[in-house]
């Protein structure tokens, strides 16, 4: 029952932010809000008794956010000519 609850909840998030033509221009907040989900993802990641789905889910993202951030800026940037 949770599991169905939280699965529609998801899809109706998705869809919302699916709707959101480009993030860019709402970059700030974004990043404001990234930076308070790394704190609250952070802050549970490691306390047992928190062992919540939802801050596992949120320190995963994080992590593969900050890969792809890495790799993005370790790619050799192409020399003006």
């Amino acid at each position: 029952m949770i599991g169905d609850r939280e699965a529609i909840l998801r899809g109706q998030a998705v869809e919302g932010y699916d709707a959101i033509p480009s993030l860019d221009t709402h970059g700030e907040m974004v990043r404001q809000i990234l930076v308070e989900v790394s704190l609250l993802a952070e802050r549970y990641r490691y306390v047992s008794r928190h062992d919540i789905p939802y801050v596992r889910e949120l320190a995963g993202l994080l992590d593969v956010l900050w890969q792809e951030v890495e790799m993005e800026q370790a790619r050799p940037k192409p020399k003006l000519a």
